[in-house]
């Protein structure tokens, strides 16, 4: 139990489970993926949404324009849309008519890593983006593209992000790092979330792990690794897929592409918790993560 047991409970792993229940829960998550067929180099954008109309308008814009940019640059590009019970007629109304080269797929049950997985075993090409329906890329969808040749130009790269903003200019995500406090040690965080810190246009770093707002993965790589792991709920699936990722020796950067908005829950509720995700991901990672 070490830094964990007696300080915050809800963070002791061993907390009301015997051994098998121990066991039970860090299997539970793990599929083998398939794919749809022989992948072909390409961007395959997969993202997950509920009603909210005016994402859905974003997110159609931003696609025509990206779209016509990759087709200038010979990149193979796909968008597919995972819809978790839209009721909103505006919103039926929008999936019933996606643009060029968007798939819509309807009545799936929400679960962040299920739903996510099953979407990528629909996708066609080299390199997958999962990205939420509430970030908004309008005002460079050229910075997308950067992030996919960095990333098939790069055989040592695993995961690429980007550095995220709230509405009002403050950093959203800037990459993720792990708390050393005693009693939350291991748990990721945001580090510079809120500050007014200024990134260049065309900067990447290396970073421990990225959100999975928007994260950029080699398909092959994601499938040999699992994908998200199901047996999360609600919490850390995008920090133990990156973690996956560092730990088959591959390199996660997080990169400053523009003036990328990140709408923080607009799809979920505001400080929303799930400590059984947290004590999972402590005890899958908490040594492995105390390296980085």
């Amino acid at each position: 139990m070490g830094r964990f047991s007696g300080v915050i409970q809800q963070l002791d792993p061993y907390r009301e489970a015997n051994n098998l229940e121990r066991v039970r829960r860090l299997v539970a998550g793990r599929r083998e993926l398939n794919l749809a067929g022989e992948i072909a180099d390409g961007l395959s954008i997969i993202v997950l949404n509920k009603d909210r109309p005016d994402l859905l308008r974003a997110l159609w814009s931003s696609f025509d324009a990206l779209r016509d940019l990759a087709d200038m640059k010979g990149i193979p590009i796909e968008l597919l849309v995972g819809d978790t019970g839209s009721k909103d007629p505006e919103a039926l109304e929008l999936l019933s008519s996606p643009p060029q080269r968007c798939r819509v797929i309807c009545n799936m049950s929400y679960q962040f890593s299920r739903c996510n997985n099953d979407l990528f075993e629909l996708a066609n090409y080299s390199v997958s983006l999962f990205m939420n329906n509430d970030v908004l890329f309008d005002a460079n969808p050229m910075g997308l593209l950067d992030c996919y040749e960095r990333l098939t130009a790069n055989s040592e790269l695993g995961a690429i992000g980007a550095v995220l903003y709230f509405e009002d200019g403050r950093i959203q995500h800037a990459g993720i790092g792990f708390l050393r406090e005693a009693g939350v040690w291991g748990l990721p965080f945001h580090p510079g979330a809120r500050s007014s810190l200024a990134y260049p246009d065309g900067l990447f770093w290396p970073i421990a792990a990225v959100t999975g707002a928007f994260i950029m993965v080699p398909s092959a790589l994601y499938r040999a690794l699992g994908g998200f792991d199901e047996g999360y709920a609600k919490e850390c699936q995008d920090v133990d897929l990156c973690l996956k990722i560092a730990r088959s020796g591959r390199r996660i950067e997080v990169g400053s592409i523009g003036p990328i908005v990140h709408l923080e829950n607009a799809t979920r509720v505001s400080g929303e918790e799930d400590w059984l995700d947290r004590a999972l991901f402590l005890r899958r990672w908490s040594s492995f993560a105390e390296e980085l």
